[in-house]
C-alpha cells in the first residue's frame, strides 16, 4: 500500500500565505484598473465641462452684438484670434484645449459654429463639444455705416 504524504504545519502555512499573496495581488490589480478608469473618465468630463462653459461664453458674446461689425472686437476681448477668413481660434484650460469659431453672415443672420478640441489631438480629430449660434443683427455698423 502506498504511503500518503502529509504536509507539515509549516508547509501548510507557506501554502496559505502564497494563496493570500496571489489573492491580494489580483485584488490590487483590479482596484488599480478601476481607479485608473475613473481618473480617465474624470479628466474627460472635466474637458467637456470646460468646453461647454467656454462655448457658452462665446455664444453669449455673439448674441450680445447689435451689429455684425461688433463681433470681431468682442471676440478679440474674449481672447480669440481672428484668421481673417471668419475663423477664430483660442487655446484655453492652460493650453490643454483649443476652440475654433467659424462665422458667417447671410443677410442679417450672423451664424457661428463653435467647436472645442483637445489641444494635443490631431487637426482632424473629433470635437469634444460643438455649438451653433444663429443671431439676427442690425444692418449697418456701430460707426453709422
Amino acid at each position: 500500500m502506498k504511503e500518503k504524504t502529509r504536509l507539515s504545519a509549516g508547509n501548510m502555512l507557506l501554502l496559505e500565505l502564497l494563496f493570500a499573496i496571489i489573492f491580494f495581488s489580483l485584488t490590487l490589480s483590479v482596484t488599480l484598473s478601476v481607479f485608473g478608469e475613473a481618473y480617465a473618465l474624470s479628466r474627460q468630463a472635466e474637458g467637456r465641462n470646460l468646453a461647454v462653459a467656454e462655448a457658452n461664453d462665446v455664444a453669449e458674446i455673439i448674441r450680445s452684438a447689435v451689429y455684425a461689425s461688433d463681433v470681431d472686437g468682442l471676440l478679440a476681448l474674449k481672447g480669440l484670434t481672428g484668421n481673417g477668413d471668419g475663423t477664430y481660434t483660442m487655446e484655453y484650460g492652460d493650453g490643454k484645449y483649443r476652440m475654433v469659431v467659424t462665422t458667417g453672415l447671410q443677410g442679417r443672420l450672423y451664424t457661428a459654429d463653435i467647436e472645442c478640441y483637445n489641444a494635443a489631438g490631431e487637426p482632424d480629430a473629433e470635437a469634444v463639444y460643438g455649438l451653433r449660434v444663429d443671431h439676427a443683427v442690425k444692418e449697418g455698423g456701430a460707426d453709422g455705416r
